[in-house]
């Protein structure tokens, strides 16, 4: 039966939802008057064909009366063909509300009211609903979470690391890979994924100068992480206060007043070392600005002394590192300024647990013992005396397991070995050994008659003046080094290679590349440490381009850390540090995971002079030409005077020390593979858990799923989308573009590729996954809101009477618990979707959501008001009976939830309380932490609700 109009009845306009509540003034002589008082409008319809859909709130539901706080709906009662709703105050007491008095302004979000209220989307819109619902789910689900959507190869070492860490309760760690195994990018994963999961919200990254805008670059483009540069003059901007006191117009208490705190101004932050150590205001400003995580670049810089002496920069980050819950330092040379060093990067993580320099050494000692006992475990054909060994470091559930079932259970028992007695809790170091992959490093020597200048002078030269003689030569040295015109010779021999140059000194650097430029006509670039920071990066960047780009950069000695030449073929040593770690960290520059290629090192040196002496010791001697260097400082500490002395001596003094320094160097690499780094090493990337991980990574890609559904996101939404090459597109505003919810999409809009691989070799391609911003974004518009939430068609199938129902249904679970605890992996990875009929029938499992979508016709706006009164009743009980079902499976999905949470929990703090017994790292507040998170993880869990989040009406044709 139609509905009557009656007035002070509340109606809605389905073509104007936007008007507000309508209130119902005259309803006579088959027309009908309504007042829209929101809007201060007036609409007069025939009765019959009045756009109006009628407005009644549930028990349940929330309602708004002018002047006062929302009240909830109890029970509804109908007087003269009125509403009365009787609805529980902030007190928990009824009151009658006449539904004439209720607020104008309206909203209705519930997929239930807006059917109800015949506020209804195409069903193209209700169709991509369903499938962002979807796909959200899976997203959210899916235990590679986080590791995604950023643009890095899928290197095993890398994500195991980024996992491991990012899943702890505010990590404080050491990532000190050695040289080219991507410590930024494992830094930039962890970010990505606690970012994603909204863990931490406030990220203050510290490097050295010459490395800001490198990470700039390296987290937008390779984590679409926007961070913001900080330096004087923008702080200047936002604070411009001074305390210059001698000034005549300093007015002290004026320029208080000004004062304000730069750094609350973003949330991800990137500033230079350099600058804040020498600026005491702008450290107190950022101490108290508050961050969740402090990342610290090129953290061997810091020195720290047992006495109490330490650089500004060490005092400084002292302070930000006990203030910050999060800590990730990064070095490739931990231990380059010896084991003091070492422990004094550590001790900024954990000041409680690094306490003591000498307890430390002596802890060193003893990882050979458990490396050898790991190595026995690991043995199959393992000694009868294992089990007694074994005995007194494990509990006996795994011993009397391990002594069962040595194969199923050799693993269980390694990993139990590295968690207990490890050092992996605050330190990972993955060596290029492990990992695998790298190309062989080629010193090619280029012995020159030295000049005669310096032949002269030699034996009274002070040892820096053997190995770097420019200043000896004059002011137009180049003209008389002999290693200048063999570098000239070189290049025009290799027109299309690109060479990077290291040398130690910034004018000599200067002046070769002006030579080579200007005199020569090379194509070259300079970069040194008193250019800007935009003019480095250009001088990079101009390098870096494989067709129009210079064939030399000339470096001074900042060019040997953070930046990354792997793409050029040579690398010329001008001249060579007395530090290994140093020139370690100049081959690094090539010397990357994912080169192609030898690493071709070219050393130019004058015969018999103590450049050849030092090109002898590092190749003969710590042969560094041929592995990487992990045992210089070692080597330094115990040989440093002896191979100064042998140097200011001769040639031969060198030759005299190589075959003792040799025999020494194998000893500490011996020594270290069998203690502390092979434990490091077994810890920081465990096989067969990295590549499952990648494996996983690479399967939850669902590229051709992602591209099905761009499209159809594009085609609702108005954006332009076009077909580029094999997976890839071209997006663009559209003309009719529905919302400005696409703030990554630029402009000119943007061309983006589904292919991994592909994304790394084009970097003006967009990268798009599932975690892309852009999708991102979208995706959490349509789900958080009501596009497309309900939708009527109408369908003919056989066998069913016209004017039959069928109501679908898209139940989401909620939860309304913080991200940290990252419930949502405890839930299916899908929606619980309802089919019913007009008699109750559930036909979920015999009609598919697919089946519906093929065979379904959307319905004309016109028609839908009066069809809306005569099936309301119907309807009203259908979603009823639809919501009932839904709370008996509500208990279902909850009890699942907890099932699930309950056992992983479980499982991790049996391996808490071990590592406990053995690890300094896991303390009793620990241990309290967790159960504590736990308990809230039950509470949230058992708060689970199933919302109705997407409708769909089929009336049988």
């Amino acid at each position: 039966m139609p509905e009557t109009f009656y007035p002070g009845q509340r109606w809605i306009s389905t073509p104007e939802p936007d008007l507000g509540l309508g209130i119902i003034l005259e309803a006579a002589n088959r027309r009908v008057v309504i007042a829209f008082p929101a809007a201060e409008e007036e609409r007069t319809y025939a009765a019959d064909r009045a756009p109006l859909s009628r407005v009644q709130f549930q028990p349940g539901d929330e309602i708004n009366v002018p002047e006062l706080p929302p009240m909830t709906v109890e029970d509804v009662q109908e007087h003269n063909g009125c509403l009365v709703y009787f609805a529980a105050d902030s007190n928990g007491e009824l009151q009658p509300i006449p539904e004439q008095i209720l607020s104008a302004q309206i909203q209705l979000h519930s997929a239930r009211d807006r059917l109800l209220a015949g506020q209804l989307d195409h069903t193209k819109r209700y169709e991509l609903r369903v499938s962002t619902l979807e796909q959200r789910n899976r997203a959210r689900a899916n235990h590679s979470r986080g590791l995604l959507g950023p643009r890095v190869e899928l290197l095993p070492h890398q994500f195991y690391i980024a996992r491991n860490v990012a899943q702890r309760h505010q990590p404080r760690v050491l990532l000190a890979d050695e040289v080219g195994l991507g410590k930024t990018i494992e830094a930039g994963l962890i970010l990505h994924q606690q970012l994603l999961e909204e863990r931490i919200q406030r990220v203050l990254i510290l490097v050295p100068d010459s490395l800001v805008h490198q990470w700039l670059v390296e987290m937008r483009r390779r984590f679409n992480l926007n961070f913001s540069i900080f330096d004087e003059a923008r702080c200047r901007e936002i604070d411009p206060y001074r305390d210059d006191a001698d000034s005549v117009f300093f007015d002290e208490e004026e320029e208080k007043a000004r004062e304000q705190n730069p750094f609350e101004s973003e949330q991800l932050l990137i500033a230079s070392i350099d600058w804040l150590a020498s600026h005491p205001r702008r450290v107190s400003q950022l101490e108290a600005a508050g961050w969740d995580t402090l990342i610290v670049d090129e953290a061997h810089h810091l020195q720290w002394q047992e006495t109490g002496e330490q650089t500004p920069g060490y005092a400084m980050l002292e302070t930000l590192c006990s203030a910050t819950p999060s800590v990730l330092l990064l070095t490739a040379t931990p231990e380059n300024a010896g084991i003091d060093g070492h422990f004094a990067r550590l001790r900024l993580l954990d000041p409680e647990r690094y306490n003591d320099l000498q307890a430390f050494r002596d802890e060193q000692r003893d990882y050979t013992d458990i490396s050898e006992l790991i190595n026995r475990v690991r043995d199959k054909d393992a000694d009868s005396g294992l089990q007694d060994a074994l005995r007194s470091y494990l509990d006996s559930d795994l011993l009397t397991a391990f002594a069962n079932d040595p194969q199923s259970h050799r693993q269980a028992v390694v990993d139990a070995l590295l968690d207990r007695f490890g050092t992996g809790r605050s330190l990972f170091r993955n060596s290029r050994a492990s990992v695998g992959g790298f190309p062989a490093r080629a010193l090619h020597e280029h012995p020159l008659s030295a000049p005669a200048l310096y032949t002269a002078a030699a034996d009274e030269l002070p040892l820096h003046d053997r190995l770097h003689p420019e200043p000896l030569l004059g002011d137009d040295w180049p003209d008389t080094d002999p290693r200048v015109q063999w570098l000239e010779k070189f290049l025009l021999g290799q027109p299309d290679a690109r060479c990077l140059l290291i040398c130690a000194d910034t004018n000599t650097a200067r002046e070769l590349e002006l030579y080579m430029r200007l005199r020569r006509g090379i194509a070259s670039a300079v970069f040194h440490e008193e250019m800007s920071l935009m003019e480095r990066d250009r001088a990079a960047a101009y390098f870096a381009d494989p067709d129009d780009g210079a064939q030399l950069l000339v470096c001074s000695e900042i060019g040997s850390e953070g930046r990354n030449f792997q793409f050029a073929e040579h690398l010329v040593l001008f001249d060579l540090p007395l530090n290994p770690d140093l020139l370690e960290q100049r081959i690094g520059r090539l010397d990357r995971i994912g080169r192609q290629g030898d690493v071709n090192i070219h050393v130019p040196y004058y015969s018999g002079s103590a450049q050849q002496a030092l090109l002898n010791w590092y190749r003969d001697a710590m042969a560094i030409f041929t592995e990487p260097c992990t045992i210089g400082s070692a080597m330094m500490q115990r040989y440093e005077s002896q191979l100064v002395a042998a140097l200011e001596d001769s040639t031969e003094a060198v030759d005299a020390l190589l075959s003792e320094a040799a025999n020494t160097a194998a000893s500490l690499r011996a020594e270290l593979h069998s203690g502390r780094n092979q434990l490091l090493e077994l810890n920081s990337c465990r096989r067969d858990q990295a590549d499952a991980l990648v494996a996983q990574v690479a399967e939850e890609q669902r590229s051709e799923e992602l591209a099905a559904y761009l499209e159809q996101l594009a085609d609702q939404f108005g954006l332009e989308h076009e077909d580029h090459s094999d997976q890839a597109i071209i997006l663009r505003p559209g003309d009719h573009m529905l919302s400005d919810a696409f703030p990554q999409l630029p402009e000119e809009g943007l061309t983006g590729t589904f292919d991994r691989r592909r994304a790394l070799s084009r970097e003006d391609m967009a990268f798009l996954t599932w975690e892309h911003p852009l999708l991102r974004d979208a995706m959490e518009l349509i789900a958080n809101g009501d596009f497309g939430s309900a939708t009527m068609c109408t369908l003919a199938v056989k066998g069913l009477p016209a004017g039959s129902m069928l109501l679908e249904t898209f139940f989401n679970p909620s939860l309304q618990a913080p991200a940290a605890l990252a419930l949502d992996r405890f839930l299916p990875a899908q929606s619980e979707r309802i089919l019913l009929d007009t008699q109750g029938r559930q036909l979920s499992d015999k009609v598919s959501h697919a089946q519906l979508n093929s065979l379904c016709q959307h319905v004309k706006k016109g028609l839908v008001p009066a069809l809306m009164r005569q099936i309301r009743e119907p309807l009203t009980a259908l979603l009823n009976n639809v919501e009932g079902i839904a709370k008996q499976l509500e208990s279902e999905w909850r009890e699942q939830a907890l099932t699930a949470y309950e056992q992983a929990r479980s499982s991790e703090r049996a391996r808490l309380l071990a590592l406990a017994e053995r690890n300094p790292d896991i303390d009793e507040q620990a241990v309290q932490r967790f159960d504590s998170e736990t308990e809230q993880g039950r509470t949230h869990l058992g708060a689970l609700r199933l919302n109705t989040h997407a409708l769909r009406l089929a009336i049988i044709s």
